[in-house]
């Protein structure tokens, strides 16, 4: 498979599709690591850094933070619910542009979690239900064959962190960096929705071309519910977006 383009931000977090048991490990290293660091009071106190003079105040990532508590959601697969997301992107197999959905059914049953999850991407399917102690839910999903789309919303907002220097995401955002591929620019461009929550719309190209787009919900908002992935050619690689979700 082609390389991501740009490939900064901890290597694009290592391009997104590894193997069940690398993504696991990373996965939980980097969220315990997120979490210490954006889990401090004034998590944007660093400022911007080399944000081209563009980034926001700490109030902005406040307000934002605010919005997205307002909505009195934590999103997050580990929690129980119902969420839908439709998939799109590069068949690994045969290099085709494919299309799917994913569908989890999370169930609060006392001290454990019954989780049913129904996969299918292109000519991949996958249908199981689980019941495990809540807090194995997380490695449970992990551990499916449906763990790309799963990574690649919960690591968006990692790679965002480590990009620009742990501040919260508020539109008008900017990083401009150099890279081996080229000039790459992360910019927070606006505010949108799926499913009902809030997030801030991000998007990285390099020498002018797509390489990742997300939409975050800031430290204290949990998952994204959208992101998209491009090859060097501009192809789409992967994209999930969150079409309906349901807290339970």
């Amino acid at each position: 498979m082609d390389k991501l383009r740009g490939q900064s931000g901890l290597d694009r977090l290592l391009n997104t599709r590894l193997t069940a048991h690398t993504l696991l490990t990373l996965a939980v290293v980097l969220s315990v690591a997120l979490a210490g660091c954006t889990g401090m009071a004034g998590v944007g106190d660093g400022g911007n850094g080399e944000n081209d003079g563009s980034g926001s105040s700490d109030a902005d990532g406040d307000e934002f933070n605010s919005m997205v508590d307002a909505d009195d959601d934590w999103f997050n697969l580990s929690r129980p619910g119902h969420y839908t997301f439709d998939l799109a992107g590069m068949d690994e197999e045969t290099g085709e542009q494919v299309t799917g959905h994913l569908v989890y059914d999370i169930e609060d049953a006392g001290e454990e979690v019954t989780v049913s999850v129904d996969y299918e991407f292109g000519g991949e399917q996958y249908q199981s239900t689980i019941t495990s102690p809540g807090d194995e839910v997380r490695g449970q999903l992990f551990l499916t064959p449906a763990h790309a789309p799963v990574l690649a919303l919960q690591s968006a907002s990692i790679l965002y962190y480590f990009e620009m220097g742990f501040t919260n995401p508020s539109v008008g955002n900017r990083k401009q960096t150099t890279t081996d591929e080229g000039t790459q620019v992360t910019e927070v461009t606006e505010e949108r929705s799926y499913a009902g929550l809030e997030c801030v719309f991000v998007e990285t190209t390099v020498d002018g071309e797509l390489s990742q787009q997300s939409c975050l919900r800031g430290s204290d908002g949990g998952s994204a519910p959208y992101v998209a992935s491009y090859t060097d050619e501009g192809e789409l690689d992967l994209e999930v977006e969150l079409v309906e979700y349901e807290s339970n």
